[in-house]
């Protein structure tokens, strides 16, 4: 858009505020002059207009509010301030300046009223200031939002301080690691060197000190923020439990600096924020000598624990930091999701790492799947890239291996693990591995070894279910088959040779629609990671249902692509899909249909059973 008619509609949505106001607010707003603007917010160089009216409230005191807007509106909404503000984190939800925050940052607006949005926010205004005059929110706000309102006064953001603990009572000794400029607080020894040899290799060393973990009663108002260090031994005194002796242990081994998280419980659940506590030695202008140690006038070790303490937590600056959550629970679903403790304590064995089984792979990680075992026999190459997660860093190398690798360091808190050999060979040799996975998704596009999967699975009873999912030609259709206890096994409904039952797409005038490499023997599937995308979805949906909760019966979904795509790519639904399903006029589709048992060879009463 040219910038005069930008200009243009600026004006107008401006113009048209302003006439709001006068009617509604039943005065003449004062526009703002840029002196003004800047004196009064100085930093929020985005606001370039500003209107002020004033409000008689409830106390009979008259405040004035400003509206201020930035080059965007009126695509972006107008925002409130309160000029006669009282002083900074006085009253909660009145940031230094006087801005309002009024909305959750995932409101949304009207952009094609920008007024109408503008008066509502000032009335909500109004409203807030209101029940801040009565006093009734303030503490409480202040509490349930605290990892806001320490956010204002810290010293650091704390980007490099990571927190694996559980944000839970009782205060308790932790430890921290500190390397390549992060801070990895765990609960042990063993906790951390896991997370970080699975983030960083096996090759790094892991030393780690005591920190403190200290569980408040309740969140702290900004009142009661520690200053000094004195006045974090003060809190850990007043704090339930054994907070003072734990913040005691951590500084016990005269650590460069003591790190005491704050664990709490607001309106979104637990929440933690941090104190860095400096030995005093690193205070001075420069370190002290090595034999002027806060032990100065003992021998190491030997010093009074009072007058140790004194010295460590007398009337030092601290750092005030927050703490970013880098725990499992919070991973998958910031703690709210109540999935991830079974997921966590899961096992799944993917099989087969192609455009198929890799996502899938992916898909159960994202979702907090504890321990993630990945097989596959062969090289990701170049054609392979187009639609795998992998890129061109792992050309050459084994799917399994560079997929497990990368699952690895992308998801520190999981386990994942690889094979690299095929479906035969793993049930041969590997059968432990099978026995106690959770759930097998089998993603190998072989029906010889998929056959032979479903073979094994049968001999043991199908205590646990396997998911088998492909696709079809183009990505047009794609299936997951669900094994359960009871029901059909996979054999069940497919063919001697791989030919499933049910089809979906038919190619009149393509027969075999498969391409072929300019090489002998190189045939594969023509499609592309777009579509495919809508396939992968259902087989992950699939097996996460299927490990949270285990079906008793066998089952198939199968997700057809709209008809217009079909008819696009000259292909139609099979008569037997018809028969089955009917069509529909547009967009894709997904149906479940049960996997009867058919006694076949596989599962019925003369199975014959391979080796192994």
């Amino acid at each position: 858009m040219p910038k005069a008619l930008l200009a243009l509609d600026w004006r107008r949505a401006a113009l048209l505020l302003e006439t709001t106001l006068r009617e509604q607010a039943g005065q003449a707003p004062e526009r703002l002059d840029r002196a003004t603007i800047s004196s009064d917010y100085p930093g929020r160089d985005w606001i370039v207009a500003a209107w002020r009216i004033s409000v008689v409230f409830s106390d009979g005191v008259t405040r004035r509010i400003d509206l201020v807007a930035g080059a965007q509106f009126p695509t972006t909404p107008v925002r409130t301030a309160l000029v006669d503000h009282p002083e900074p984190m006085t009253w909660p939800h009145v940031e230094s300046d006087g801005i309002l925050c009024l909305l959750p940052n995932m409101a949304e607006w009207d952009p094609d009223d920008p007024s109408e949005v503008a008066m509502d926010l000032l009335n909500r205004s109004v409203r807030l200031v209101e029940e801040l005059l009565e006093g009734i929110i303030i503490e409480r706000d202040f509490r349930e939002e605290f990892v806001t309102y320490w956010g204002y006064r810290v010293h650091s953001q704390g980007e490099n301080l990571f927190s694996l603990i559980a944000l839970k009572p009782p205060s308790r000794v932790v430890r921290v690691w500190r390397d390549k400029g992060l801070e990895v607080v765990g609960e042990d020894q063993g906790a951390i060197a896991k997370w970080v040899c699975h983030r960083f290799g096996d090759k790094t060393p892991v030393k780690t000190e005591a920190a403190a973990f200290l569980w408040l009663d309740a969140p702290l108002l900004p009142a009661e923020y520690p200053e000094t260090a004195a006045d974090l031994y003060r809190l850990a005194e007043r704090t339930a439990g054994e907070a003072r002796t734990v913040l005691e242990q951590a500084a016990k081994g005269e650590p460069d600096e003591v790190l005491a998280l704050l664990g709490a419980t607001g309106r979104g659940g637990a929440a933690s924020i941090g104190v860095k506590v400096l030995n005093p030695k690193r205070l001075k202008g420069r370190p002290r000598a090595p034999d002027e140690p806060l032990s100065v006038g003992f021998r190491p070790g030997h010093t009074p624990q009072p007058l140790l303490l004194g010295r460590f937590f007398g009337p030092v600056p601290i750092v005030r930091t927050l703490v970013q959550r880098a725990d499992a629970d919070w991973v998958h679903g910031r703690s709210q999701d109540a999935r991830t403790r079974r997921l966590l304590g899961a096992t799944v064995a993917v099989i087969g790492c192609g455009s198929v089984g890799a996502p899938i792979a992916c898909a159960l990680a994202q979702a907090g799947v504890g321990r993630l075992i990945v097989v596959d026999p062969e090289l990701l190459t170049w054609p392979n890239v187009g639609r795998h997660p992998l890129g061109a860093t792992a050309v050459g190398r084994n799917k399994a291996e560079a997929l497990a690798e990368r699952l690895q360091t992308d998801f520190p808190h999981l386990k994942v693990e690889h094979r690299v050999c095929r479906l035969h060979q793993l049930i041969a040799h590997n059968k432990d591995l099978l026995e106690v996975a959770d759930m097998i998704v089998a993603a190998t596009g072989n029906w010889g070894a998929e056959s032979a999967l479903n073979r094994w699975h049968v001999r043991h009873g199908r205590e646990r279910p396997i998911v088998y999912g492909w696709t079809e030609a183009h990505a047009c259709a794609g299936h997951a088959v669900a094994i359960g206890r009871r029901g059909g096994c996979l054999q069940c409904h497919i063919g001697r040779t791989g030919a499933p039952e049910l089809t979906v797409v038919e190619w009149p005038d393509g027969g075999d629609i498969a391409q072929e490499e300019p090489a002998c023997g190189a045939h594969y599937q023509p499609y592309g990671p777009v579509e495919l995308a809508y396939v992968n979805a259902m087989i992950a949906e699939v097996a996460l249902d299927c490990l949270l909760d285990p079906p008793s019966h066998s089952f198939s979904r199968v997700f057809a692509a709209s008809p217009r795509r079909l008819a696009s790519l000259g292909g139609q639904l099979t008569e037997g899909w018809r028969s089955a399903f009917g069509e529909v006029e547009e967009g894709v589709r997904t149906v479940d249909r049960p996997w009867s048992s058919a006694n076949c060879a596989a599962c019925g009463p003369g199975r014959l059973d391979d080796a192994g």
